[in-house]
């Protein structure tokens, strides 16, 4: 649930950054883009790279959990059972719209605990990287306006 709650509030965060983002870099002269895109492409790990290992690093994670929860499963009852997502979580995250919470409860909490967290981490890895791209392009557009500043002074 605490997941959840933090991949609704990155994607809330993402939209401004995004935003001011895109402000910023339209504000750059032709050169000063030209200087951006080659800074972004050679220095910095591209956004694509950086969400692989970050949803390898968290398939990984939850590979673990799921070893963690099927093998004291096993050791509690003697029997291997794959169930529902919500036969292991108690706390759900719902918006308060019948609709919604209906299409929620099918495409999250009803699925097997493998596709859950398959796709709880692939949306948290989508989320976190939104974030983190738009961040990282504006500190850099914002670094890249100093020193010009300083070279036209």
């Amino acid at each position: 649930m605490v997941f959840h709650t933090l991949i609704v509030w990155l994607l809330v965060a993402a939209f401004p950054l995004w935003v001011v983002r895109w402000v910023l870099y339209l504000r750059l002269a032709p050169r000063e883009r030209t200087m951006f895109a080659r800074l972004v492409t050679n220095r910095h790990e591209s956004a694509v790279m950086f969400g692989l290992r970050l949803f390898g690093f968290l398939v990984g994670l939850a590979v673990a959990i799921m070893a963690l929860i099927f093998t004291l499963g096993y050791l509690k009852d003697g029997v291997l059972r794959i169930g529902a997502f919500r036969d292991y979580i108690r706390g759900h995250t719902y918006s308060g719209l019948e609709g919604v919470d209906r299409a929620i409860d099918t495409f999250h909490y009803n699925q097997y605990l493998p596709v859950a967290l398959l796709t709880t981490a692939a949306l948290l890895t989508i989320a976190f990287t939104l974030v983190m791209a738009a961040s990282r392009d504006i500190v850099l557009i914002r670094r890249l306006n100093g020193k010009i500043r300083r070279l036209t002074s």
